[in-house]
């Protein structure tokens, strides 16, 4: 998801609002399997897994939503070069302006891999099929694939 065109719009969507919203978390799309590199596999290959740890690690390691959706800007900014080392640590340290190896630690760790294939497993359960699925308070809210629907309330940063 980590380098999804409709996550990047939707998480652009999300920065806007995120100060006026209690908890937001972001969970990943991908098939679960156990003989995978990352116990998962994603749409943009393994990169992407990589990009969806290090932002599961940051969250984990940073958890104050505005920073974490400032790296999130940062990162979507070149998505070419999400889920690259050199592209999350210059996000972490120039624009966030944190430390960025415990996150490296987290990402080549068994936590990084847990965070993971648990957020995998939460988008599951709840039948999530593509990135941009958006639920407010356990409910269903919108989704973006390609265009927007399911959105009965809207979906510009002024319906969220």
């Amino acid at each position: 998801m980590s380098r999804c065109s409709d996550a990047i719009i939707c998480e652009a969507i999300f920065d806007k609002v995120v100060h006026d919203i209690s908890i937001t978390t972001t969970d990943y799309v991908a098939i679960l399997d156990d003989s995978a590199k990352y116990g998962a596999h994603c749409k943009h290959s393994d990169i992407e897994c990589i990009g969806n740890i290090q932002e599961l690690c940051f969250q984990h390691i940073y958890p104050s939503q505005s920073i974490y959706f400032s790296f999130l800007t940062c990162l979507n900014s070149d998505p070419s070069r999400i889920g690259t080392k050199s592209w999350a640590e210059k996000c972490t340290q120039d624009e966030c302006g944190l430390d960025y190896d415990p996150i490296d630690k987290c990402v080549n760790s068994n936590l990084g891999k847990e965070l993971f294939i648990s957020s995998v497993q939460k988008a599951y359960r709840r039948n999530v099929t593509k990135s941009c699925t958006i639920f407010i308070n356990g409910k269903l809210r919108c989704i973006r694939d390609g265009i927007w629907y399911n959105c009965d309330g809207g979906y510009s940063v002024d319906d969220f």
